[in-house]
């Protein structure tokens, strides 16, 4: 029987969606590539997968039969195609690292210009998502570390390692200077405030914190993208209430930071399997976050 992975899986997604139109702007195909794939399996199979109508998709009987195995036989392809790329990664010089946004704009930049000065060949592969979506991508071995914050659900399959801790500050415009001195939610709230978005690990140590001061946390806006609230603080549109490290406001003109006494702080360090071996490469990779990690902490003190 000639039947690929890919087959296995279009039919798994398909499944899953019931929907023709989903699976295909899922897998990046038109519908009818979608169909006719699907006709493809079929024809391999010898049997057919899904009763469909104009207004319907189902698994037929024989779909119901086999889609249990199929999602064992993509699972298993996917992990060994990670595990493959983890290893190749070793023997190629690569390390791939996830790190939050507020990080992979300060802290990777000198991660990648240090490592490149002592071991030239290497290449650093970086992911910027949201903190959770960091320690998943660790878990499926798509990356080698993680840089986010300390997960205080705990992650026993992971060893966390604190790379340093920094203060929450306001960034706003050279054109204005906040009344606000020091971290009272009450206070804070009075300002025209630009946060992360909801479900982001600085938007959600932010509620935590007025919460507790039984103060809502309602910014004036919530932007991902650094830059865009680098621009947001250049024309003063808002005060960003961020992490120390999100805006280099020596390289961004216009931003000026204030900072607040007994601020909020949190806790950055990195990510590593537990159960994993590192090589030599990632040994030098951790080695060199903890040495940026420890300069960090002293210009902070």
């Amino acid at each position: 029987m000639n039947l690929t992975t890919r087959q296995l899986r279009i039919f798994v997604l398909l499944a899953e969606t019931l929907s023709f139109q989903r699976t295909a702007e899922m897998l990046h195909v038109t519908q009818p590539t979608l169909s006719k794939l699907l006709k493809e399996t079929e024809e391999t199979l010898g049997v057919k997968l899904f009763e469909r109508t104009t207004r319907m998709v189902r698994l037929s009987r024989e779909g119901q039969d086999i889609l249990e195995i199929a999602r064992k036989i993509t699972a298993l392809h996917e992990k060994g195609m990670l595990e493959l790329d983890h290893r190749l990664r070793d023997r190629n010089n690569r390390v791939a690292v996830a790190a939050l946004p507020t990080l992979a704009a300060s802290l990777i930049p000198l991660l990648i210009q240090s490592l490149a000065r002592k071991h030239p060949r290497v290449r650093v592969e970086v992911y910027d998502p949201i903190a959770n979506e960091a320690l998943q991508l660790l878990r499926e071995r798509r990356v080698d570390i993680a840089v986010t914050t300390m997960n205080e659900e705990g992650a026993a399959d992971l060893v966390y390692q604190e790379l340093f801790t920094e203060p929450f500050v306001l960034f706003h415009s050279v054109q204005i200077k906040p009344d606000v001195t020091r971290w009272m939610p009450t206070e804070l709230a009075r300002l025209p405030l630009i946060s992360m978005p909801p479900g982001t690990s600085v938007r959600v140590l932010t509620e935590r914190a007025f919460q507790a001061a039984s103060q809502p946390f309602n910014p004036l806006y919530s932007l991902r993208d650094l830059n865009t609230i680098a621009r947001f603080v250049q024309h003063n549109c808002g005060i960003a209430l961020l992490p120390e490290s999100s805006l280099d406001n020596a390289t961004q003109r216009g931003v000026r930071k204030t900072r607040l006494r007994q601020a909020l702080s949190r806790s950055v360090g990195m990510y590593v399997r537990r159960e994993s071996e590192p090589s030599e490469l990632l040994r030098h990779t951790l080695d060199e976050l903890r040495r940026l990690g420890r300069d960090r902490q002293l210009r902070s003190d």
